[in-house]
């Protein structure tokens, strides 16, 4: 290895360069990638809604005064029924995609030490049948629950839950779900819900920074909460040519039932499923091209950098590789040391970009309140700029490699 280690020290500025180019690259790569993950996550997860294009909504209905009651909402509810084309119609308290109103907490499974995770709670009348969930387990709402009207939301109320196949595991790793008991929070009065059945998918309405494991964690409620301003309607439609007719038959009847005690300058929003999903993640579309395309840049300068770099090292040291040829020395050797300098410049780089990476997360952390990097970041951006480093540095070693011996005589 001396020969390797000893021309890196008389000659710094190369290898130096290398070094920062390399830590630089690998402090954006891991904390890239890290973001990129998160913006991923609500984009390709399963929502669980079916026929997302036959999917009405209507929100960012408020009212004038005190929220409307229990049995005016229900009177809606069946006039959009009524609509033709109309399979199925629910009033919600909160809904996927739609974020103005959200109800998330933690919620409990059973046991001395139960398992914990953080939810969201869906509460709606016949919610499971117009978002289109798959039922996998147990049973849907019977029309005797369906009917409950809760006092503000009903968080603190007992009664029948549907949880997601995803919170059931993780609350219930042992088994089957279904019989069990679910506790809404921590609080001596909080809910205690059975589990009557298992949808496949449904995701929350609130992303968080690093949500992998609990954007599919989800509780439909039956019923409607009394004293909700901000009621969700949704409408579901034969099919999906019919939507656009539904929609304008829904934004009529909402508007004759409860416009005339509606927030003025305040105007309802109606919209498909499928809008509403775009809009809600277009953001981190555009953050995944813009984060993706960064990485990208950064990654190609480096490559090209350590090219060039090496092509100049290898230039400046022609007549001593020509020496080493003529010494006995096959171009397997020559390819195989300009492979570990390279590893090992590389190698330091990777060491000091995992500190800086840790440095930019913190600093990110504190400006943008993200999360912290897990470490199990650091060796999937190392193997990237090992990779990246022994790919660049192929073709100057090859050229390396080719070097006759008679070079090492024309200077003599």
């Amino acid at each position: 290895m001396r020969h390797i280690i000893k021309p890196l020290f008389r000659h710094r500025m190369m290898p130096l360069l290398v070094v920062l180019q390399v830590a630089l690259a690998c402090a954006i790569a891991c904390n890239a990638l890290f973001l990129l993950q998160q913006k991923l996550v609500p984009i390709v997860t399963p929502d669980g809604v079916g026929n997302p294009d036959r999917l009405v909504v209507a929100w960012n209905i408020a009212p004038r005064g005190q929220p409307w009651p229990s049995s005016r909402l229900n009177q809606v509810v069946s006039e959009l029924r009524a609509i033709p084309g109309v399979t199925s119609a629910s009033v919600a308290g909160s809904f996927p995609m739609e974020t103005m109103a959200q109800m998330n907490g933690n919620v409990l499974g059973e046991g001395a030490h139960p398992a914990r995770a953080s939810a969201a709670v869906y509460i709606g009348t016949h919610l499971r049948d117009t978002l289109g969930l798959k039922l996998v387990a147990g049973r849907d709402f019977s029309a005797t629950e369906e009917a409950v009207a809760y006092k503000n939301i009903g968080l603190d109320a007992s009664g029948p839950v549907i949880i997601t196949r995803a919170l059931a595991d993780r609350l219930f790793p042992g088994g089957d779900a279904l019989g069990h008991v679910v506790r809404i929070g921590d609080q001596p009065d909080a809910g205690q819900r059975t589990v009557i059945g298992v949808v496949e998918h449904l995701m929350r309405n609130k992303f968080g920074q690093d949500d992998r494991e609990d954007i599919d964690y989800s509780l439909l409620f039956p019923g409607i909460p009394s004293n909700w301003p901000v009621p969700i309607f949704a409408v579901r439609s034969r099919s999906a040519a019919e939507a656009d007719s539904v929609l304008k038959a829904v934004k009529a009847t909402i508007t004759r039932e409860l416009g005339p005690d509606m927030i003025q300058g305040m105007d309802p929003t109606y919209e498909s499923y499928g809008s509403l999903r775009d809009h809600m993640l277009a953001q981190s579309k555009a953050a995944v091209w813009l984060l993706s395309g960064v990485s990208l840049i950064v990654l190609l300068v480096t490559v090209v950098g350590i090219m060039g770099l090496t092509s100049y090292w290898v230039q400046q040291r022609t007549r001593q590789i020509g020496i080493r040829r003529a010494l006995g020395a096959r171009r397997a050797n020559i390819l195989r040391d300009v492979q570990l300098e390279n590893l090992l410049v590389v190698g330091a780089g990777i060491l000091l970009g995992m500190v800086l990476a840790y440095a930019i997360n913190l600093w990110l952390m504190h400006h943008y309140e993200l999360t912290r990097l897990p470490w199990t970041y650091l060796p999937y951006g190392a193997a990237l700029m090992l990779l990246l480093g022994q790919f660049a540095v192929l073709s100057p070693a090859l050229r390396a490699s080719r070097v006759p011996p008679v070079v090492a005589t024309r200077s003599v």
